[in-house]
């Protein structure tokens, strides 16, 4: 195997552009996210983030640990962004997560996407499926040959506007 080494660290205007897009994905989920009825447990919170983290060392990617305190108003945007990801993951896997992003409403429905990770992070199958390469049939397709053979449509706005 041939070790390129590190990437190159990406331009300081780049670096801005990637930091002020991911904050505004990070913004776009957390309000798909309902407000909880009531403040979350923080054993349960603690708990899903535990599992996230099983699934993520699956992905290859190191979340550490940590742990809430304190009743939690809101889930964590990070732990949003990763149950996002999962809930691809696992969808295109087969197995989608019992609850949705936006079904959330307290910690019944944290405790059923736990159990769902947890058995997602211990299925060999799963893991498979994460680290097999895309197929080339689902790569996305070059357009640009069936462009030449596309006539463009004209419109008449000023027609319609009357």
């Amino acid at each position: 195997m041939i070790d390129f080494g590190a990437p190159a660290p990406l331009p300081e205007d780049l670096e801005a552009l990637a930091a002020d897009e991911n904050a505004v994905v990070g913004e776009a989920l957390f309000q798909v996210v309902p407000v909880p009825e009531r403040p979350y447990n923080p054993k349960v919170v603690t708990s899903l983030g535990e599992a996230v983290a099983a699934v993520a060392k699956l992905m290859g990617l190191d979340l550490g640990e940590g742990s809430f305190t304190g009743p939690q108003e809101a889930l964590d945007q990070d732990l949003i962004r990763f149950l996002a990801m999962m809930s691809e993951a696992a969808e295109q896997y087969g197995s989608p997560l019992p609850v949705a992003l936006a079904d959330i409403k307290g910690d019944a429905e944290l405790t059923a996407l736990t159990a769902a990770l947890l058995a997602l992070s211990t299925d060999r199958d799963f893991k498979d499926f994460l680290v097999e390469p895309v197929p080339e049939g689902d790569a996305i397709p070059d357009l640009s040959e069936e462009d030449e053979d596309l006539e463009e449509e004209e419109f008449d706005f000023a027609s319609r506007a009357r």
